[in-house]
């Protein structure tokens, strides 16, 4: 593990002087954290360590932690400290799934992989990470079903040669979730995604696997997914069945 001191500068960091001080703390902590000095699952240095680190206040650095926290990229834990985010913790499973029932509770999901690939994207998802027509991807085609009923159909969309060993072989016998994987395997910490939400008809493949009428309508949610540094990683379709369950999301 490298130090704080030995990661690399961030020559932006001269661009932000104009931000409040925990503010430019809170984008030193993430550069450490894209460059790997902490990895996911690990305990960080305590306030006063880091706060002697950055030659700031204890105050300053407890408020860039507390955004952090916030968003979910460091996780307390009373009387042990502070830790990396990880998607390997029960908590996290459900972090990027906002579907409830009609109680508003979260019921366990069961996931088939239909099909993972390598080949070329739709233009949609091309354009998302800002690659050419011509570039390759893992395809991973998923089915989500809550007490045996099918209710998400994905197309879920990974850059090559990033993720070229991604395989159905090693998709199917993973038994945690798809972004714990890509952390265990790849090493890159998916830390927020950004959704763009409509009502449409199901389209004829999703409507097979889905088991419903055309005339059905779906919750058609086009997701991008980022690691650190507002980096792209992932890319998905997906449709929901919204007959029993509902898009559930928290605002604050």
């Amino acid at each position: 593990m490298i130090s704080i001191m030995e990661s690399k500068h961030d020559n932006s960091s001269d661009k932000h002087l104009d931000l409040p001080l925990y503010e430019q703390i809170k984008r030193k902590i993430l550069l450490s954290l894209e460059q790997g000095v902490w990895s996911p699952g690990e305990l960080i240095p305590s306030e006063v360590e880091l706060a002697n680190s950055y030659h700031v206040s204890s105050g300053t650095i407890r408020k860039a932690m507390d955004e952090l926290v916030s968003q979910h990229i460091l996780i307390r834990r009373q009387g042990s400290g502070t830790f990396v985010a990880t998607h390997q913790e029960e908590q996290s499973k459900y972090r990027f799934l906002h579907l409830a029932n009609s109680q508003g509770k979260m019921k366990e999901s069961t996931n088939k992989i239909l099909l993972c690939s390598h080949q070329k994207a739709p233009e949609a998802v091309y354009k998302a990470f800002e690659m050419h027509p011509d570039d390759i991807f893992v395809h991973i085609r998923r089915l989500m079903s809550f007490n045996l009923q099918p209710i998400v159909f994905e197309d879920i969309w990974f850059p090559c040669p990033m993720f070229e060993s991604l395989n159905l072989e090693l998709l199917q016998v993973w038994t945690g979730t798809l972004y714990g994987l890509i952390e265990n395997h790849f090493g890159i910490h998916m830390i927020h995604a950004q959704e763009r939400i409509s009502a449409v008809m199901p389209t004829e493949i999703a409507r097979e696997y889905l088991q419903i009428d055309k005339s059905i309508p779906v919750l058609d949610i086009f997701r991008t997914s980022y690691s650190y540094g507002e980096k792209p990683i992932e890319v998905r379709q997906a449709q929901y069945v919204t007959m029993e369950y509902h898009y559930l999301n928290y605002l604050s």
